[in-house]
């Protein structure tokens, strides 16, 4: 209540206690005294009244603040706690997954190490954390593809041909289409083995002929090619000194429905079959490049290709 209002309403009591007191006859001490007394009584209880009022309406206030931080506490503790379960769910995930690698008998502390890297990787460093996305998701590509039993490399690929054969444990049967001719994209074409993968390729094969595996190469050729025993000991040279069984089979002596379906392979360990798809082009006179490399891990193509090598090689003549 305002201050002005109270002061009228204390006045306004005051007198007209003095005005009773004064037309009863009252002495003009009573007079006085019961004016100031009644007023005084008034002004008390206006206090108390606006005192009972801002009370009321600092308990009200306080209950709505009361309730809004509560629910703002129950709000934050409900987020907190979906917070911690999505902390345990990515936990529990992640401790899931570790498992099931664990169970594939690779090597966990290459995983360790991997996810190490990636962690130490500095945030403020855009193209490195865009290069590492792309590596991530290119080995995601190639485990994915492994799983449902192919995997696709564009264009000429060298890190997988020479990891399968470092890390190749008992054969690998390779055959390798040739021509000492007009260039059809084969392999053995434009100096090959004498190149720098082709060097690599040599040397990681020899490391592994060192460690009991078997290797034997297939040379496919036509009969013109077949019959030129020079070329043919140049080209089956640098294998056969490292230790690689070869033979040639010529066009003649392959078996009819094999002739025009025939692809580059590698089959390591009768468990990944890497395959080389050439491009096709217009004239003799470019040299057709590797236009694709398929890795082949189901079973009724890995049976197929170890049947197809086998029949080959028991139909080639042994190298010279």
């Amino acid at each position: 209540m305002d201050l002005r209002v109270k002061i009228v309403v204390t006045g306004v009591a005051g007198g007209l206690t003095y005005l009773l007191t004064n037309a009863t006859g009252q002495p003009e001490i009573w007079q006085l005294t019961m004016s100031v007394f009644v007023g005084g009584i008034v002004l008390v209880v206006q206090v108390l009244i606006d005192t009972d009022l801002r009370v009321h309406r600092l308990e009200s206030e306080l209950t709505a603040h009361a309730d809004r931080v509560e629910s703002e506490l129950t709000a934050h503790a409900k987020r907190v706690e979906d917070n911690v379960d999505n902390r345990f769910a990515a936990v529990n995930e992640a401790t899931a997954l570790y498992g099931r690698v664990e169970a594939t008998a690779l090597r966990p502390d290459l995983m360790t190490r991997v996810v190490t890297a990636l962690a130490n990787i500095n945030p403020e460093a855009e193209l490195q954390r865009s290069f590492a996305d792309h590596e991530i998701a290119r080995m995601a590509e190639l485990f994915e593809g492994l799983k449902y039993g192919w995997a696709l490399y564009e264009g000429e690929d060298r890190d997988w041909l020479l990891g399968l054969t470092a890390c190749v444990k008992e054969s690998v049967d390779a055959t390798s289409m040739t021509t000492f001719d007009k260039p059809r994209g084969y392999v053995d074409e434009g100096q090959f083995w004498a190149s720098d993968l082709g060097q690599r390729y040599l040397d990681s094969q020899h490391r592994a002929i060192d460690r009991g595996v078997r290797i034997r190469r297939l040379f496919l050729l036509d009969d013109g090619a077949a019959a030129d025993k020079d070329k043919i000991d140049a080209l089956i040279e640098p294998h056969q000194k490292i230790g690689v069984q070869t033979r040639i089979l010529a066009k003649s002596s392959l078996d009819f429905l094999l002739q025009t379906n025939l692809v580059d392979f590698v089959l390591f360990d009768h468990q990944i079959s890497y395959e080389l798809v050439a491009a096709s082009t217009l004239g003799n006179e470019f040299r057709p490049v590797i236009a694709k490399v398929t890795l082949v891990a189901g079973k009724p193509s890995l049976m197929e290709r170890r049947n197809r090598f086998d029949k080959m090689w028991a139909s080639a003549q042994p190298a010279p």
